[in-house]
């Protein structure tokens, strides 16, 4: 970014610059019982031009997952839009017709979304090397993020919500499963999908009789079990009313669920093993390879689906991938992502002295971003190479992601693309709107407060105001 450009941005927010929040926005966050104190927001033409709407725009603010914008935009302009994950396997041993005698080794390479299909596929190259036993343990090589043994987040003390799963760099499927809910007869019949084999399902399920009270988002789902003969329990009451319902669970430790998640696909696949899975760090990088899989998804299709639908593991891998450097053999760490970001952003004129980067994902009680803050990245996402991809990863407004069912059927469906963010005490959205007159508007509001989840109305008219007086 030139320096002029910088300069016109820097005056986002300047001294001169007045309280101006829309009367239809004001009357909307007085009706939520929410103090305007509690309230950021900035509406710049990405032209350069001066502000139409700014209220608390230099405040720090929790920005939920709207950091994602954050993130998203650094790893799109340090690794590029064609960016690709590589996951590979090689051999600890010998192979002596169709059996390995020996150890499998998984080298994971931070792919975010190697899901079922993606590893349905690589045993099938696996076996189409005519591989069939494996007399020997899995070897899983997490070496490429240092990010500590933990698998789930402490966030809200809920480890069986996938938001809560932790980074991993052989992460699989999210380490999580849909758990299926079928009433059968005087019972409930409960399938994961995918399966994990060798791991046993305790069904304490209660049928209960009548219409729909007890759906499948009410039941627990619980590791249980000791370390190397894990199960799974769902407990909880379930109306026969409710048919067939499903919902998606984290379950296990990451070494947990990828043995089960590879002894699966493995054994559907006609192979037998009956090793092991264990974890071990920095494996020789010279054993031969088997075979290897390199993600069908670029970094920009990875975005879409974060920025769309605000997948937190993923915008956290995604963070961490951007400090990776396989080559040297130097992990990723929190630490060193955030300082990979800090300086992107210094480098590109983006320097924000209230700034606060946790984990990337937003899902944080510590990341913090001003209004202006926000408002220079997104002016200077649309100056950059990178302007068509980041738009459009954002949910557009009444047509998909998050936003699928705001604003449907009005002039501004369609016409505006914008993240959001909520959090307990927190609800944001930042993004674009293109207005009426046909000039394109960064448009952000931030809301801090013990009301803030009674302010989606006053968002809805903030971007409904835009596009009719921008």
């Amino acid at each position: 970014m030139s320096v002029a450009a910088a300069s016109t941005l820097a005056g986002l927010a300047g001294p001169a610059a007045a309280q101006t929040m829309p009367p239809a926005v004001a009357d909307a966050i007085r009706a939520a019982g929410v103090s305007p104190n509690e309230v950021g927001l900035l509406v710049a033409p990405v032209d350069g031009r001066a502000p139409i709407a700014t209220h608390n725009a230099e405040l720090a603010f929790n920005p939920a997952s709207t950091m994602k914008l954050v993130t998203t935009y650094a790893a799109l302009s340090l690794l590029g839009p064609d960016y690709r994950w590589t996951t590979a396997v090689a051999t600890r041993g010998r192979i002596e017709g169709d059996v390995l005698l020996g150890d499998l080794v998984l080298r994971g390479g931070g792919d975010p979304k190697l899901v079922i299909e993606d590893m349905a596929e690589l045993v099938a190259r696996l076996r189409a090397t005519g591989l069939r036993e494996i007399r020997g343990n899995l070897v899983v090589d997490d070496s490429l993020y240092d990010v500590g043994d933990e698998s789930y987040e402490k966030f809200d003390g809920d480890p069986a919500q996938p938001y809560n799963v932790r980074p991993y760099a052989a992460l699989m499927n999210f380490k999580a499963t849909k758990v299926v809910v079928r009433p059968q007869g005087a019972s409930v019949a409960i399938e994961l999908d995918p399966p994990l084999a060798g791991v046993p399902l305790v069904n304490e399920v209660k049928l209960v009789k009548g219409p729909c009270r007890f759906g499948a988002w009410g039941l627990a789902v619980r590791d249980a079990g000791p370390e190397d003969k894990p199960s799974i329990k769902v407990g909880g009451a379930y109306s026969a009313g409710c048919g067939e319902q499903s919902t998606m669970v984290a379950v296990l430790n990451h070494r947990q669920f990828i043995h089960g998640f590879f002894l699966g696909a493995w054994q559907a696949a006609g192979g037998t093993w009956s090793g092991r899975t264990i974890v071990e760090r920095g494996v020789d990088p010279s054993l031969p390879v088997l075979a290897q899989w390199t993600s069908p998804r670029t970094l920009a299709d990875v975005v879409k689906d974060i920025n769309k639908f605000s997948n937190n593991v993923m915008a956290r891998q995604v963070m961490l991938q951007t400090s990776a450097d396989p080559v040297a053999r130097r992990p990723a760490t929190l630490e060193r992502a955030r300082r990979t970001v800090a300086g992107w952003l210094e480098r590109r004129g983006l320097r924000s002295p209230e700034l606060v980067i946790d984990n990337g994902s937003g899902l944080s009680r510590q990341e913090r971003i001003s209004p202006v803050s926000m408002t220079r990245l997104l002016v200077d996402a649309m100056r950059s190479d990178q302007a068509a991809t980041f738009v459009d990863s954002l949910p557009v407004v009444g047509v998909d992601g998050t936003m699928k069912g705001r604003l449907r059927d009005e002039p501004v469906a369609g016409r505006a693309w914008i993240k959001t963010g909520s959090l307990n005490d927190v609800r944001t959205i930042a993004g674009y709107v293109d207005a009426a007159s046909g000039r394109r508007y960064a448009v952000v509001m931030l809301v801090n407060g013990p009301r803030a989840q009674a302010t989606g109305a006053a968002q809805d008219a903030l971007i409904r105001w835009v596009h009719a007086n921008g």
